[in-house]
């Protein structure tokens, strides 16, 4: 039974949650008006976490693993299946910002939005790059701060229509671009493209710290990645491009020397495409969504990177080595928790939920 339920579970999150596409015209879901609250008054930090499929994971899901790590942090997840940058704002102002159970006021609180979403649009990034500055400057307007974290990677062979020879290069360029954004690592214009006139300082200022957040993940070019995937083949990808309508096009003004040139650096770039995925052994049912271990290192690479705040203790971090006028002379050396676990039978490192080890 637990294996139909997990093979219906998996049906589910591909039809609806793994289609990055470009967002279509919908009714919007109808919703009862949110009742949840933040319960634990002995964790000032409150975070929602906001994203789409990945994000609601039923299984040990990052932001379950976030509120373990850190001892300050209460954690609401928000994170709703098939949703793109769109639909994830909206969702933020229905169920967070219009929640008349959260106290935005209270001194006591410090607010943060978790963000990582995006990849149900990313077919056309820069109207999702827009969606999500909007988001970001909606929640700095209403007192809270960002972490965000990127894209995962993501993509298949077996995925032909949106990985196979050109279509693979535009959709591995298009991943970056919203990757990049939210990195803060391109320029408005790069970014946002036309929906750049629509930024409130002007299409052509530096970006404005409410548009950015404050702190930003890269799980895009993470161990999370298939970095040793072997490359496609070269003339391969020279074939597909010269062949693809829309690439001719986009080259046709080009004098033939240059669109060699264009030809012989894009077939280079397609053929990397592959280490771009997500490792083999991170996926779950498919190429897009982390398996429990991929959350486990999302989680532990965003780790280092959280605020101070949140009190997170970060698994394998190295421990800063205390001066030796510190350090008692009768201290033994410390053992890390994962050796420790180690020692333990294995029954009781599956209470402890660390079975891995």
């Amino acid at each position: 039974m637990r294996g139909v339920v997990v093979g219906l579970l998996a049906s589910w999150l591909w039809v609806t949650g793994a289609r990055a596409q470009e967002p279509v015209a919908a009714a919007p879901e109808v919703e009862p008006p949110p009742t949840w609250r933040f319960k634990q008054k002995e964790r000032p930090v409150k975070v929602v976490v906001l994203a789409g499929s990945i994000g609601a994971w039923p299984k040990q899901p990052y932001a379950e693993r976030l509120a373990e790590m850190c001892r300050n942090v209460e954690v609401r997840n928000l994170s709703k299946v098939g949703f793109g940058a769109l639909q994830l704002k909206q969702r933020f102002k229905q169920h967070f910002l219009e929640n008349p159970y959260v106290n935005l006021r209270d001194p006591e609180l410090e607010y943060w939005l978790v963000f990582q979403g995006g990849l149900n649009s990313v077919g056309t990034p820069e109207r999702t790059n827009h969606d999500i500055r909007e988001l970001f400057t909606l929640a700095h307007a209403r007192g809270l701060k960002v972490v965000a974290f990127s894209l995962t990677p993501w993509g298949d062979d077996s995925d032909p229509k949106r990985w196979a020879g050109a279509a693979g290069l535009r959709y591995l360029r298009a991943t970056r671009t919203v990757v990049d954004f939210v990195l803060g690592a391109l320029a408005p214009q790069q970014a946002l493209g036309d929906y750049a006139r629509k930024r409130a300082a002007g299409a052509d200022a530096p970006w404005q710290p409410e548009e950015l957040p404050e702190v930003a993940v890269d799980l895009y070019r993470s161990s999370l990645r298939h970095e040793a995937a072997p490359l496609r083949d070269l003339e391969a990808m020279r074939t597909a491009l010269s062949k693809d309508a829309l690439w001719k096009r986009q080259h046709a003004d080009l004098d033939e020397t240059a669109r060699a040139a264009a030809l012989e650096a894009d077939a280079a770039e397609a053929a990397e495409v592959p280490r771009w995925f997500l490792r083999t052994e991170l996926r779950s049912f498919d190429h897009i969504h982390p398996n429990a271990e991929g959350h486990r290192l999302i989680a532990e690479t965003a780790c280092p990177r959280l605020p101070a705040s949140w009190g997170c203790t970060c698994p394998n971090a190295p421990v800063a080595a205390e001066s030796p006028a510190e350090a008692p002379a009768s201290q033994p050396p410390r053992l890390p928790m994962t050796t420790l676990l180690l020692l333990y039978p294995h029954w009781l490192r599956v209470l402890l939920g660390a079975p891995h080890l």
